[in-house]
């Protein structure tokens, strides 16, 4: 019940999923799709109620505990599912994991993760929303967990991780962000320290950690940024190539292009720090998104994620 189309997107998801199945599949929602969920092949669990997007998260956490979130992120906590899966109501989502699961224990604040492209291939960024004011520890633990995320899910023998500042000196920014320079270069990870804005896409850092405001704001500049860039190329080219008569071999070019800067890639953000797995995907996610999705998750189940991070960080 989750994405903007619910359940449209959701239905079609499944669809995706019965010729290419994954892992195993626990659906919650509303009754009214009982049938075509157990048609598809799946389990399915009822939720009474259902948190939309424009609902204070507070206040829907209190009152909605049988919502289709306040639901699996319970089964979560009971180990009858390993993880969650959500394009829902983001703030519910960090709330109800915050609540219901808890932290990892040493932990002083969890972070929601998302892949950002670059130049060649993809980085690591974190936070984009959860923890708008870090302290000094939270960047580190971020830069910690940032790079295991980054071996899970980029494939990276040794990430390297950089604070998104606004100058590369280690004296930039303000005390907790110099504090954290600090710690973080005293650590056993590739540490190369302050990155500007500018350099996030190079491709010079495989971690970029940030607090959640400012992580939260790059992400959906970024957003609408490519799409206008996309639409304005799309536009010139075409005008051009209908000129000369090479639109044919110009649109596969743009069409790549697109395909590199596509949030679908991954499908969604890890909530790292919290006991369990939960992927929070974006509202308008196509059922392809979702999918991409379900996969990046269930890598993170196969390869252990919250025990990792507690053995690595020894927690």
């Amino acid at each position: 019940m989750g994405s903007d189309a619910a359940p449209k997107n959701e239905l079609e998801t499944l669809e995706l999923l019965k010729e290419d199945p994954i892992c195993d599949i626990v659906v919650c929602g509303k009754g009214d799709y009982e049938k075509q969920v157990h048609e598809l092949g799946f389990e399915f669990r009822l939720a009474d109620e259902v948190i939309g997007m424009h609902e204070i998260p507070s206040v829907a956490i209190r009152k909605k505990r049988h919502s289709s979130l306040g639901v699996l992120i319970n089964l979560l906590k009971k180990r009858e599912v390993d993880a969650v899966v959500s394009a829902g109501n983001t703030g519910a989502i960090l709330g109800f994991s915050m609540i219901t699961l808890g932290k990892i224990e040493g932990l002083s604040r969890a972070g929601l993760a998302i892949t950002l492209p670059a130049e060649s291939g993809y980085s690591i960024m974190l936070d984009i929303g959860s923890n708008i004011n870090p302290k000094t520890i939270d960047y580190y633990n971020y830069g910690q967990m940032g790079a295991i995320l980054a071996e899970v899910v980029l494939k990276k023998k040794k990430p390297r991780v950089a604070i998104l500042n606004i100058g590369s000196e280690s004296v930039k920014g303000d005390e907790i962000r110099q504090k954290a320079y600090k710690l973080l270069e005293e650590s056993d990870i590739d540490f190369i320290g302050n990155i500007e804005g500018n350099n996030m896409m190079k491709g010079f850092a495989d971690v970029i950690v940030t607090d959640g405001f400012t992580g939260n704001v790059i992400l959906k500049f970024l957003e609408g940024m490519i799409d206008t860039i996309m639409t304005m190329l799309k536009d010139e080219v075409d005008d051009v190539a209908r000129r000369k008569f090479g639109q044919f071999l110009v649109r596969p070019a743009i069409e790549a292009l697109k395909a590199r800067f596509n949030y679908e890639e991954y499908g969604g953000g890890i909530l790292v720090g919290v006991e369990g797995v939960v992927v929070v995907c974006h509202g308008h996610s196509s059922a392809q998104a979702l999918k991409n999705a379900i996969k990046l998750t269930n890598t993170c189940v196969e390869f252990n994620i919250v025990d990792e991070i507690k053995k690595r960080m020894k927690i």
